[in-house]
């Protein structure tokens, strides 16, 4: 019998659960839940109040230095030392929160907060982590990581305040602790204040009218959308600073270029074969343009189409020379004809921008066509550093690729697109070029600009039609909503007038400026407000 308990496998071999260790970090964290708890807290109070019905008002630097501030206190709290090499980070990221103040454009301020949530995100894993040899595919990967591991800190809270308490008490201090009477006392008081007074309203009628007035002066829908965005934030900036001390992200970079060179030299060669074709016809076409075009072509028409299937290809050719570069082992031939490709990327690079060059010289300015030329810019200097990073693989392809493309971006967010765009789709000599249909189009999406644009659509001496809106305007006054003019901006109607677009730029900035408080002041809607008559 004992020689069977022995050999039993469902003793000998029951598999036990052993939980991770606690880091370092960690182990700070919960004994320091008093501070990051509660300035989780009162980060989530500072949040609302900036950034609460408010997506591009003056608070929005504010914040951002308050985030940075916090940010950095709090890894001094856990012992995390500062790097000098985070000052690029941090004076992006503010640079993108003293944009979102200047700009009223929808577009620029969507990519400004996309901006700076990436890169505070990179700025997180490198003042934690050791990522001087960290290349893409790895930051991917710890990104995802990071962020996985946050979700499942969420709650992580509850635990933490519990190990603390139990901490306290078993410190022999002599001091006593107020934080669980006081928790017990508000979770006791509140049920039962709203009992006594619903009690009390019932027994006197003046209470219960004074009470009710009470009750009709409060916007329900806002105390609990911002009771609610509280919450989340600060569960969520918790976990993000629990996830962050956990440090499950391996610092070792694994080298995945394992795979046979055979099968990239095959695809490459395919892909150079096509684009050798493709790059000779360009030069022959449509940078020198003495060859015979097919029938029905002109070479205007045949030079302004393609671009944007041009940027496709040029995206799809930086991903595959990355992927070929980080997954595949070195090869003499495989490097050659990466070279080649990234050549004749090159190439498609330039016939790229000049098709959208000539076809905006042809129609309009559009946001869209700045946005294809700008990624055209950064994929020419990105290929660049692959390029070089074919031949050095030391070259920091990572951190290079990063500075490219925070430095032009925040290049793009302060140059206020919408102002350029209707400086040049209302200059007499662009529309001069333009028929009635094509005007009609302008006008209607000069309309849908931002404030930043007021300057010169509200200034007579760029635009022409400014007089004639403005003498209506005065004598007939504006419409009370957009529709009223929308309904006569569709051109398949053909009831457009000419000042209705403007008449519908007028409406939008003076909702902006009447809109507007010390909360939400936005210099872009500020500039605007002064040239209404």
């Amino acid at each position: 019998m004992q020689q069977t308990e022995q050999t039993n496998p469902y003793t000998v071999y029951q598999p036990a659960y052993t939980p991770k260790p606690d880091t370092v970090y960690t182990k700070t964290m919960k004994e320091h839940f008093s501070f990051f708890g509660i300035g989780s807290l009162l980060y989530a109070i500072f949040y609302t109040f900036c950034l609460y019905k408010n997506a591009s008002g003056i608070t929005y630097p504010f914040f951002v230095a308050g985030t940075l501030f916090y940010f950095f206190f709090s890894m001094q709290k856990l012992g995390v030392p500062y790097k000098k090499s985070s000052i690029f980070y941090l004076v992006s990221i503010q640079l993108l929160g003293i944009s979102n103040c200047l700009t009223d454009s929808p577009q620029i301020l969507f990519f400004n907060k996309c901006g700076i949530f990436l890169l505070a995100f990179i700025l997180m894993l490198h003042t934690v982590y050791t990522d001087q040899n960290w290349d893409l595919p790895k930051y991917f990967t710890a990104c995802f990581q990071t962020a996985g591991t946050t979700i499942c800190c969420l709650f992580r809270p509850f635990g933490d305040m519990v190990f603390y308490f139990d901490a306290q008490k078993q410190k022999k201090t002599g001091k006593k602790s107020y934080l669980i009477p006081i928790f017990i006392g508000i979770a006791i008081s509140v049920p039962l204040l709203l009992f006594v007074t619903v009690l009390l309203a019932s027994a006197d009628a003046v209470f219960a009218e004074i009470f009710s007035r009470i009750l009709e002066s409060i916007n329900f829908e806002s105390f609990f959308t911002i009771f609610f965005m509280m919450t989340a934030v600060s569960f969520s900036s918790y976990a993000v600073y629990a996830a962050l001390a956990m440090k499950n992200v391996k610092e070792e970079r694994t080298d995945h270029r394992t795979q046979e060179p055979v099968i990239a030299i095959i695809i490459t060669a395919a892909l150079c074969f096509v684009y050798l074709i493709f790059s000779v016809i360009q030069i022959l076409y449509l940078f020198i343009g003495n060859m015979r075009l097919p029938e029905g072509y002109t070479y205007s028409s045949y030079a302004r189409e393609g671009f944007f299937q041009l940027l496709a290809v040029c995206i799809l050719n930086l991903i595959i020379v990355l992927i070929f570069l980080c997954f595949f082992r070195e090869n003499i031939v495989l490097r050659i004809l990466l070279t080649v490709l990234s050549g004749c990327t090159f190439i498609m690079i330039f016939s790229s921008a000049l098709r959208m060059l000539m076809y905006i010289n042809r129609y309009n300015l559009t946001l869209l066509r700045i946005l294809v030329l700008w990624a055209l810019s950064v994929i020419f200097l990105l290929m660049m550093g692959v390029t070089v990073f074919i031949y050095k693989n030391s070259f920091p392809l990572f951190p290079y690729g990063m500075a490219v493309v925070t430095v032009f971006y925040i290049v793009l967010s302060f140059s206020r697109p919408d102002y350029w765009i209707a400086r040049y789709n209302l200059n007499q000599e662009h529309m001069a070029f333009l028929n009635d249909y094509d005007i009609h189009d302008n006008q209607q999406y000069l309309s849908t600009l931002s404030a930043d644009a007021a300057p010169i659509l509200l200034d007579d001496r760029y635009n022409f039609y400014i007089k004639g809106a403005n003498e209506y305007i005065r004598t007939e006054g504006l419409p009370e909503n957009y529709e009223e003019i929308r309904t006569r901006l569709n051109p398949e109607e053909g009831s457009i007038d000419e000042l209705d677009w403007m008449r519908l730029y007028y409406l939008k900035i003076e909702e902006l400026s009447e809109e507007m408080h010390l909360r939400n002041f936005n210099f872009s809607v500020h500039t605007a407000e002064k040239y209404l008559w």
